[in-house]
């Protein structure tokens, strides 16, 4: 396999490093205390090319490939945790679902304003009584004698719930009779009628990217409401699960690059028995475990995001791609939790506080085994896929 870039893309990777630095890192400490990033943060990421870069040049993408956006989002992860997960549900979940299955029509409507970041996405699959079981999911749409859609129900744990304006919304459908038609998505404008939504909840980590409920009551959609076709969303959400799981992979690299470049500035000027704490061998092995478990991530995950850009120019999608997604995804975030824990360990009782980064990187990290399927459910991905071997 060829990661190499073309010069272009390693200008446009250097050059967004040096944006984040300036733009978003200076606001991740402020965005965990307020409990929200900056509503600049979206239009400013479009601006530097990150919101658009999977999606088409018609719409105001930049038509980029996977691998390429792998890395940018591996860099916005590295300086603020909570912007990644809020402006990725927006441009990713919400926004790439759009550009796989939507129509022309739908396309032109949503998301030019959601690739600018004048407008915020969301993704509304988890319910009170049903997260990693998709197939359980009881919001309901009923279809109606006068060919509407009334749809009811509530989703949690949202991404950008409390501020989003569009969301993609996976209900049972009924038709007049009563009879079910299977899962499918709706695009729901969450200023309309008998949409309410909650406040942020608090959370343990990525309090900047606020999450909440969403609350249904006979909201009306129409057929030019529905992604794709009727009954598709069970398929539809199995493969975003699998661009989602790619991307908590690249969140995953970030947090431990951040992390070991924190414990080696701490161990390199904290002093203990008259030397600095990286000349003894205990954190000098520490910071070496860290490294080790960062570059394996790394190339596990740069490997699965080239087959991914890979299938995806073929036109084949990434349902083959499931066992490897998971699994990348599984051993990233892991790895990302015992690197955070390390750094941790590392700066002693000053990692306790929250003055310090990686106070906040350990917080932070813990939704990566729980967000887009818990470790368990990759594993039984993962064994799937083998035995169909």
């Amino acid at each position: 396999m060829d990661f190499k870039l073309t010069k272009n893309e390693q200008e446009f990777i250097e050059s967004f490093r040096t944006f984040c630095k300036k733009e978003i890192a200076p606001f991740a400490e402020e965005a965990d205390k307020k409990k929200e990033i900056p509503r600049s943060h979206f239009e400013k990421l479009a601006q530097a090319g990150y919101l658009g870069l999977l999606h088409e040049e018609e719409y105001g993408g930049q038509g980029a490939g996977i691998f390429l956006s792998t890395l940018a989002m591996e860099v916005v992860s590295e300086y603020c945790g909570s912007t990644f997960f809020s402006v990725g549900a927006s441009a990713g979940l919400f926004g790439l679902p759009l550009k796989h299955f939507g129509t022309a029509d739908q396309k032109r409507k949503y998301l030019p304003d959601i690739i600018s970041g004048k407008k915020i996405g969301s993704l509304g699959i988890t319910e009170p009584d049903s997260g990693s079981d998709v197939s359980a999911v009881s919001s309901l749409a009923r279809l109606t004698s006068k060919g509407k859609y009334l749809l009811s129900g509530q989703k949690t744990y949202i991404t950008n719930a409390p501020v989003a304006d569009y969301c993609l919304v996976l209900a049972r459908v009924q038709d007049e009779s009563g009879q079910e038609k299977g899962l499918t998505h709706f695009i729901v404008d969450l200023h309309s009628k008998g949409v309410s939504r909650s406040a942020a909840m608090d959370k343990m980590g990525l309090r900047g990217s606020p999450t909440g409920a969403l609350f249904l009551e006979e909201v009306e959609a129409t057929e030019d409401d529905i992604l794709g076709k009727l009954g598709k969303g069970f398929r539809q959400t199995m493969q975003t699960f699998n661009a989602e799981r790619l991307s908590l992979s690249s969140y995953s690299l970030g947090v431990m690059k951040a992390c070991l470049d924190e414990s080696k500035t701490f161990s390199s000027t904290r002093k203990s028995f008259g030397k600095s704490i990286s000349q003894h061998q205990g954190v000098a092995f520490l910071l070496a475990e860290m490294y080790a478990k960062l570059e394996a991530s790394k190339w596990f995950t740069y490997s699965v995001a080239w087959e991914m850009e890979e299938s995806d120019l073929q036109g084949k999608g990434n349902m083959s791609l499931s066992g490897r997604c998971a699994a990348c995804k599984l051993f990233a975030t892991t790895s990302a939790r015992e690197v955070t824990n390390l750094a941790v360990q590392i700066h002693g009782g000053a990692g306790f506080m929250d003055e310090y980064k990686v106070s906040r990187l350990y917080r932070d990290v813990r939704l990566g085994e729980i967000g887009g399927g818990t470790s368990e459910i990759q594993k039984l991905i993962i064994s799937k896929s083998i035995l169909k071997e």
